[in-house]
């Protein structure tokens, strides 16, 4: 059997990419000797790791990047030989800039994968020289969207044989909401509540909102640093009887079925899974239009409403639309999953399994 490694950068906390991984680690163990590495964080893991895997972590906590690579690379080297690793798949920029350079020190395959999006952060000169080191050393780079590999391909000049685009997954054998409840008044959003999340954005939006439809309601679900910033706007703007800051919830995924509609705020994205389960729970869907992820599981008015990046006078318009719209609501829902296949679970995995077979 062989064996693989899949890498992240501090698995014990609650994020997008850890989520990721975690499920990723838990599917290959049914195929593969799966080791999972944290570079940093402890042992307390934030998700549930099946028993199979083999879990180690390097470093108690966060340090430099470049004092990371310095005291890990070594390690990682004789831990790749001693375990006799056969494919490494580098979760995110960190664990990417981290761990690239064991391309000279090892015969393990390394794949890279970006979680976010190049062009996002394209100004941003210290992420993309990360994501030029990573995908420079690395054998494979992967996508989340297909626009990401066609910008990695063009600015980054990579090899169309390089970089592979394969989504995250949505699980269907999961239970969902079977039966679309038109008759809720109540809006979701959920993620992490960083600066990129834009929650500060939707609760601006929700201001040309409230007023004309009081019986309405905003469920934000998260935690994060943004958190007392967004909940001082809530009560600057007298929002506190309709907009709810929910906090986190392990029981997101059983909850959509109370609400309306998704609303997706973000500055940038690379695919949010967020969308891909309000797909699989048959709701619509409101969202900036960004450089990437939304477009690609969202079709313009027919499964939701795409509107220009952080204008939030359209978003809060788009709100409104369907608020007053019941019919086109239910005509969203009924289409919410035409393309949701593309997102399964047994898809992605051949994917995977197609991509670590062609790089041993």
């Amino acid at each position: 059997m062989k064996r693989i490694c899949l890498i992240d950068f501090n698995m014990c906390i609650r994020g997008g990419v850890e989520q990721v991984t975690a499920a990723l680690v838990n599917e290959l163990c049914k195929v593969y000797d799966v080791h999972l590495i944290s570079l940093c964080g402890g042992d307390k893991l934030s998700y549930r790791i099946d028993k199979r895997a083999t879990v180690h972590t390097f470093l108690p906590q966060e340090l430099r990047l470049r004092e990371m690579q310095r005291k890990i690379v070594p390690q990682l080297k004789k831990y790749f030989v001693q375990n006799n690793i056969s494919v490494a798949i580098i979760q995110g920029n960190y664990a990417g800039f981290i761990v690239s350079p064991l391309r000279f020190f090892t015969k393990t395959k390394l794949v890279f994968c970006d979680h976010g999006a190049l062009m996002n952060q394209w100004n941003q000169k210290d992420i993309v020289f990360i994501r030029w080191i990573s995908s420079l050393l690395c054998h494979k780079v992967v996508t989340l969207t297909e626009q990401s590999k066609k910008d990695y391909i063009k600015k980054l000049h990579l090899s169309k044989k390089k970089v592979k685009c394969i989504y995250n997954w949505i699980d269907l054998e999961a239970p969902h909401s079977t039966v679309y409840n038109s008759e809720s008044k109540r809006i979701i959003s959920a993620g992490r509540f960083g600066k990129e999340k834009g929650f500060d954005l939707l609760v601006k939006a929700f201001t040309f909102v409230a007023p004309k439809h009081p019986n309405w309601s905003l469920d934000i679900f998260g935690d994060g640093e943004m958190m007392p910033v967004v909940k001082e706007m809530v009560q600057e703007n007298g929002l506190e009887n309709q907009v709810n800051l929910m906090g986190m919830k392990s029981d997101l995924a059983e909850r959509y079925g109370d609400y309306a509609f998704y609303v997706l705020p973000s500055h940038r994205e690379g695919m949010p899974l967020v969308l891909l389960e309000a797909k699989a729970n048959k709701l619509p869907i409101v969202s900036f239009d960004i450089m990437t992820g939304p477009r690609e599981i969202i079709q313009d008015k027919v499964s939701g409403l795409l509107v220009p990046p952080e204008d939030v006078k359209k978003l809060g318009e788009a709100m409104c639309q369907l608020i007053e719209n019941i019919e086109l609501r239910v005509s969203m829902s009924e289409h919410s999953q035409d393309n949701l296949n593309e997102f399964s679970k047994d898809e992605i995995l051949k994917k995977w399994t197609t991509l670590i077979e062609e790089s041993v």
